[in-house]
């Protein structure tokens, strides 16, 4: 009986240090790995509007916060013909939204290497080019996003600093 006390114990403390973790994450500057984090506001702004990512084609993760959202979480990146889309993973992690409320309005930024970029996220729906970009998950992720929920894809338009109202 003590020692079942003991790993409960052992296992409440455990949950309770994952749900300060939790909690924790969401009062500082973006994301932590995977856990959720608070609004984007660190690193500089750049203030043209983007219309080659080539650069992102090797950075494997970027940080995304909607506009609407004081939360910001950890995400893909896909460049394909120097348009970048991120994708979306409709059955994992379970219970998620943010695709939901950026197909509704997808104001937003993405912070990639440090610097802050305003983008309009514009779902796509185009079966030629999701089956491009499941290809370039493969190659880039050796295997892509699962698909056995489905998986929808966002373009990342580009929008002014200054005409999104932005710092």
């Amino acid at each position: 009986m003590g020692f079942l006390k003991i790993v409960l114990g052992l296992v409440a403390a455990l949950a309770l240090a994952i749900g300060l973790l939790f909690v924790g994450a969401r009062f500082g500057d973006g994301p932590l790995l995977i856990i959720p984090g608070g609004p984007l506001e660190g690193g500089d702004w750049v203030a043209a509007p983007v219309t080659d990512w080539s650069f992102a084609a090797d950075v494997a993760e970027i940080e995304l916060q909607l506009e609407a959202d004081t939360t910001s979480r950890t995400t893909w990146v896909l460049v394909h013909e120097g348009q970048a889309y991120l994708p979306c993973n409709l059955g994992f992690p379970p219970f998620k939204t943010w695709h939901e409320r950026a197909d509704v309005d997808g104001a937003a930024i993405v912070r990639i290497e440090g610097k802050r970029y305003p983008v309009e996220l514009r779902r796509i729906d185009d079966e030629a080019l999701s089956t491009a970009l499941l290809q370039v998950g493969e190659g880039k992720y050796g295997g892509g996003p699962p698909r056995d929920a489905g998986v929808w894809f966002f373009r990342l338009d580009p929008r002014a600093a200054d005409a999104a109202g932005l710092r």
